[in-house]
């Protein structure tokens, strides 16, 4: 008997609630957020009424002054003066009286963007309202503005910032370089939710070094459903340099093929020049030697120097000599030194001339080619490392010499 009554209680009470008077409001389709020349319904509905509950009513709320005006027949055919635009720009019964809290917006404008509210101002018994907001998106791209001017120059303070201005809604926002997130390196201003339409912007101030070169910059609002781009790839100047360039490299001469290679930087792009230590006479693309330069993008290049052997093994080493003792006028002989130009080419060494597009040079290497490979793996210091050394070395030299002083001054 118990068991019988909890069912009969469990069927019961839902009835009793649902019977109970209450209010509805909805949207016909039902969007979050609408595109505009939609077809929209707004309709408010009194559920259950009963003998004390009286006629809802449906009111339109103007975002911007939070101004509250009933729907009626009157005012879509002849709004009052006092009325909001939207309603007294109707001549064209854009915005359709259905019925008595049923209203029609043929075409949908941004301008439609408001909220709906349902009621029962007279009911005998307080009904909870309905509130909904009707959301219609106005899209625009944002813009990226790159100060003090372009293309950006290595290590000066840049300013970066993207903005977008009158869309509507903001939902959120993200700030990409090359992948990764960077909004929380700058400040944003993000839109009040009451201010329609509404403007976004974010910026930052940051110092850029040569690996901004080539990098993106996305930057990313969401508006509504729909996500809104602006991509900005950076062009850094900045002086060239190397980036790996040994000055001892390996050579097999008994490959049929054998190469030495730099790796270099600079925007704009500059200019790798090949000497041969012996004479610093350039070593050019030419039979038995090939030069090729590969882009590896964000202002990286790499320059290799491919020999021949069987080609340079085949190239006669000659030079001009004067029998001892000849007279002045005598036409000097040549002498064939031998097929051995590879070798000698090699032993001899090159250099690695770095020039910007004005041939200022910039750096300099010399390389010397050795046989054995563990020769090539001991490499000495580049140059901004020697350097780095030998300004520490110096600071404890200093720092020792202080505390020495130190130390007799109290004795």
């Amino acid at each position: 008997m118990f068991s019988v009554s909890i069912i009969f209680l469990t069927i019961l009470i839902p009835s009793i609630q649902s019977s109970k008077p209450t209010l509805k409001l909805t949207f016909t389709p039902d969007e979050k957020y609408y595109t505009e020349g939609h077809v929209v319904e707004v309709l408010c509905e009194l559920l259950n009424p009963n003998d004390h509950t009286e006629s809802p009513q449906l009111w339109h709320i103007d975002i911007k002054s939070g101004k509250r005006t009933p729907i009626s027949r009157t005012l879509l055919n002849t709004p009052p003066d006092d009325s909001l635009d939207i309603f007294k720009q109707n001549k064209n019964k854009r915005l359709e009286y259905v019925k008595k809290n049923h209203l029609r917006i043929r075409q949908i404008l941004f301008e439609d963007t408001s909220r709906y509210e349902c009621t029962c101002p007279d009911c005998e018994e307080q009904l909870e309202k309905k509130t909904k907001d009707l959301t219609v998106m106005k899209l625009v791209d944002p813009k990226w503005h790159i100060d003090p001017g372009w293309p950006i120059q290595e290590n000066a303070k840049t300013t970066l910032k993207c903005t977008a201005d009158d869309f509507y809604p903001y939902v959120s926002h993200q700030i990409l370089r090359n992948h990764h997130k960077i909004e929380g390196d700058g400040k944003a201003v993000i839109p009040n939710s009451n201010t329609i339409p509404q403007k976004f912007s974010w910026e930052a101030t940051v110092t850029p070094t040569h690996e901004w070169h080539n990098t993106t910059l996305k930057c990313t609002i969401i508006q509504g459903n729909h996500e809104k781009h602006a991509i900005k790839i950076l062009e850094v100047i900045f002086t060239p340099r190397f980036i790996k360039c040994d000055e001892k490299q390996h050579v097999n001469s008994t490959k049929d093929k054998a190469i030495i290679e730099c790796s270099y930087a600079g925007n704009p792009q500059p200019k790798l020049l090949w000497l041969r230590q012996t004479d610093e006479k350039p070593v050019t693309s030419d039979a038995g030697v090939s030069i090729e330069v590969k882009d590896e993008h964000h202002g990286k290049y790499k320059s290799i120097v491919t020999f021949d052997r069987d080609k340079l093994l085949t190239i006669p080493l000659t030079t001009t000599t004067k029998a001892p003792n000849a007279p002045a006028d005598t036409t000097p002989a040549t002498k064939i030194l031998g097929d051995n130009y590879y070798q000698i080419l090699l032993n001899g060494g090159f250099i690695a001339r770095l020039t910007n597009n004005n041939n200022e040079v910039k750096e300099s290497r010399k390389i010397s080619i050795v046989s054995d490979a563990n020769q090539a793996r001991t490499n000495p210091l580049d140059g901004s490392s020697r350097a780095t050394i030998q300004k520490f070395s110096t600071s404890i030299i200093l720092f020792s010499f202080l505390i020495i002083l130190y130390m007799v001054q109290r004795h």
